[in-house]
């Protein structure tokens, strides 16, 4: 009987604190008390898997982090690229209007465009090659024009390639005259690695200036009147000699060329 008592005594204390809590809220502030009390034993059970889940997000969080950075790395080269592209054809596109709507004109003459693919200079060689061959109905000793002027004459035509060689080549010989008073003459390519030309058989005494521009005659040659040639650079007077001693600098350069055209006329001398 006494541990029946024992037992079920604490039961009805129980049940009768459940229900004075339920009815009467008298044990809020005891609760209230209590749950103080414990409170720093709640947080440190708690700590180890609040401090894990903290980890774990952070961990997740820096890797997201790391994962969107590459991306963007990857996306900005990609971006650049395009840029790059899209600069490259603004540049393509300028220098095409440029050779298209050069000073001199093409006189609606037919030509083919063509692309700079390798350039060879030696003291004793300067060629380049161009991307358009026989197949393209490129053929030997049609004349090739630059931006500024004459740049030299197809000397070889593969079916997939042509060499051309410069007018600044030692071989190449091309009746010009002075654009300013017609005077004519010869200009020659010479044995250096300066890329100049000389202009031989003008007598001493005519009016030739530093600065005067020498035009292709077609006189006996297979280039096309009117053509830009050279800027006379240096004149000089040498005794025991009847001609006057005469420099230019070729009006086309070549240490930038990207494109040529192809005058599709074959001239015959």
């Amino acid at each position: 009987m006494r541990k029946f008592l024992n037992l079920f005594i604490p039961v009805l204390v129980a049940i009768f604190l459940l229900f004075s809590d339920y009815k009467f809220s008298y044990l809020d502030s005891l609760k209230k008390s209590i749950a103080t009390l414990i409170s720093p034993v709640y947080l440190g059970i708690n700590l180890p898997s609040q401090l894990y889940s903290w980890i774990n997000e952070q961990g997740t969080t820096k890797q997201t982090l790391l994962n969107q950075n590459k991306k963007f790395r990857v996306e900005l080269v990609r971006l650049k690229v395009d840029l790059q592209n899209h600069n490259a054809l603004l540049l393509e596109n300028q220098k095409l209007s440029q050779l298209l709507n050069s000073r001199y004109k093409l006189d609606k003459e037919a030509f083919t465009l063509a692309r700079v693919s390798s350039l060879s200079q030696s003291r004793l060689k300067k060629q380049i090659t161009i991307n358009k061959g026989s197949s393209d109905g490129i053929k030997i000793g049609q004349v090739v024009l630059g931006v500024d002027g004459i740049l030299g004459q197809v000397s070889q035509a593969t079916p997939l390639y042509s060499s051309v060689l410069l007018i600044t080549d030692p071989t190449q010989h091309i009746p010009v005259k002075n654009e300013r008073n017609g005077i004519r003459g010869i200009s020659k390519g010479v044995s250096s690695y300066q890329g100049k030309l000389m202009v031989r058989f003008i007598q001493h005494g005519l009016d030739i200036k530093i600065g005067d521009v020498f035009l292709s005659s077609a006189i006996g040659s297979k280039f096309p009147a009117g053509y830009p040639v050279g800027r006379v650079t240096h004149v000089e007077k040498k005794e025991h000699n009847p001609f006057l001693t005469i420099e230019l600098a070729p009006s086309q350069t070549i240490e930038q060329l990207e494109f040529v055209l192809i005058n599709n006329i074959l001239k015959k001398p």
